[in-house]
């Protein structure tokens, strides 16, 4: 039997209150008359570093320790030796059960049960883990509950914030377009990928990883950068050629972060990769017209400074020649017009010369214009327009549109892949072949044969001047 004086041994502060307070007020009694079960179990919670408080009697009589005091917070000390159901007032009906189960020999165990408690003068949920076991008298009937009791709020609410921080990060992989991976420190496994839908994802560790996604092209460019970002801890950037899930090339934009722990060891890598395929198209469609727009400027200024250089020479005059030349550049940008609309891909061949011709007629019926259309290319479609340009001009000052009466027929045909043209005039002044030729008709008979890779003939017939064009089909159009 263990004695009265100096009962409960240490316990710090709530040994001695406990030393010190009015039992004899309480259902237990005084400290004298205390059974031995309740020395000894009041002793054991003593000296622990656990909170336990032990609830005596049909009532609960409130007795605990040190670490219990702290979570009871602003009830201590009033919570000592109080009733459980009064001192707990707002869970009273669970601790009505507690008492009840425990009272029955039986125990109880719950984890991150949560409770609403009054703390800070208003009800706030709070998270324990709670032991509730039977302490059984000398008789062995149960005459009291003892609680271990937990606290968990920190852990319950971290791990809420954590999976809210997982729920919005999932919530982005989702609707991100980028794949989002991760990797092993030394970057041997894919450990997971996801979000965007032109990679195939990967939902279990990888370490072939390279292999699947990698262009084989571009693998030892890959593996030197991630040695790199491995030895200087610094993120990796790199556009690269992938395996899409489609089964097609693509290109991404890959940047990795390097993650660590509290000690600072590199644990993983955490990355994103973007779809850049189209813009890596655009921008190799964008080099390559550049590239064809600085060929086609050189190779208009050459066109014009030809033009500029015969028709200063031939004219008899500067007035003459100005108006010329004017009226030549006025045809090439109008052709270039027409290119343009087309982005340069190519023009019909009736809209070439339809619009070449149009500005130097007073009667559109006395033109007619017959042919399948043919797509030609931008060079030929130049080289007609500035011929058509020509024709139509001698017309106006020497040819069928000089009087009321004459008429111009040009038609065209494809067979066995040449292309075939024919100017023809009829009903205008008589025809008489002139004694030189001028720029003009050395323009439709040379430049457009060289242009077109073929041949082209001037007839002065009495009745007519007529013009014949023939090329290759495969020189002069576009797919």
């Amino acid at each position: 039997m263990m004695g009265d004086e100096g009962y409960p041994i240490g316990g710090g502060q709530l040994g001695q209150l406990i030393r010190d307070f009015d039992w004899a007020a309480t259902s237990i009694g005084p400290l004298a008359q205390w059974p031995q079960s309740l020395k000894s179990v009041t002793q054991m919670l003593l000296l622990s570093p656990v909170p336990i408080v032990l609830l005596w009697g049909e009532d609960g009589v409130m007795i605990y320790n040190d670490a219990y005091s702290e979570f009871a917070g602003s009830r201590h000390p009033a919570l000592l030796g109080s009733k459980v159901r009064e001192g707990w007032s707002e869970i009273s009906d669970f601790n009505d059960n507690v008492m009840r189960v425990g009272l029955s020999g039986q125990t109880l165990a719950y984890r991150d049960q949560e409770l609403a408690l009054q703390r800070r003068g208003k009800l706030e949920p709070v998270w324990m883990d709670l032991d509730y076991s039977p302490v059984l008298d000398e008789s062995g009937a149960p005459a009291g509950v003892i609680a271990i009791v937990v606290e968990t709020t920190q852990k319950v609410l971290a791990q809420r914030q954590l999976r809210e921080s997982e729920r919005r990060l999932r919530a982005f992989v989702e609707a991100t377009s980028d794949a989002i991976y991760r990797m092993s420190p030394d970057w041997s496994e894919l450990i997971h990928m996801d979000g965007g839908t032109f990679l195939t994802h990967a939902s279990a560790a990888q370490t072939d990883w390279m292999e699947a996604y990698l262009h084989p092209e571009d693998i030892p460019r890959v593996q030197a950068a991630i040695a790199e970002a491995v030895a200087t801890r610094r993120p990796l950037e790199l556009e690269h050629r992938v395996h899409q899930a489609d089964g097609s090339i693509g290109w991404v934009a890959s940047r990795a972060v390097p993650l660590t722990d509290e000690a600072g060891t590199l644990v993983e890598w955490f990355g994103a990769a973007s779809d850049i395929t189209e813009q890596r198209r655009t921008n190799e469609h964008l080099r390559l017209v550049i590239n064809e727009l600085n060929h086609r400027v050189k190779n208009t200024l050459a066109m014009v400074q030809a033009i500029a250089m015969r028709t200063f020479r031939a004219a008899p005059d500067l007035a003459v020649a100005q108006e010329q030349f004017a009226a030549r550049l006025v045809a090439l940008a109008q052709a270039n017009d027409l290119l343009t609309g087309e982005r340069w891909a190519g023009a019909s061949l009736r809209e070439a010369i339809d619009q070449a011709v149009r500005p130097h007629q007073h009667d559109p019926a006395r033109c007619t214009l017959e042919g399948a259309d043919v797509r030609i290319s931008p060079k030929t479609a130049l080289a007609m327009a500035l011929a058509m340009h020509e024709l139509s001009t001698n017309a106006v000052k020497y040819g069928a549109w000089s009087n009321e009466t004459g008429r111009v027929a040009i038609a065209w045909s494809v067979a066995g892949g040449q292309l075939r043209l024919e100017w023809r005039e009829r009903d205008g002044p008589i025809v008489v072949a002139p004694a030189r030729r001028g720029f003009g008709s050395r323009l439709i008979e040379r430049g457009l044969a060289g242009e077109l890779g073929g041949a082209v003939t001037l007839y002065f017939e009495p009745e007519g001047l007529r013009c014949t064009v023939q090329a290759p089909l495969a020189a002069v159009t576009v797919e």
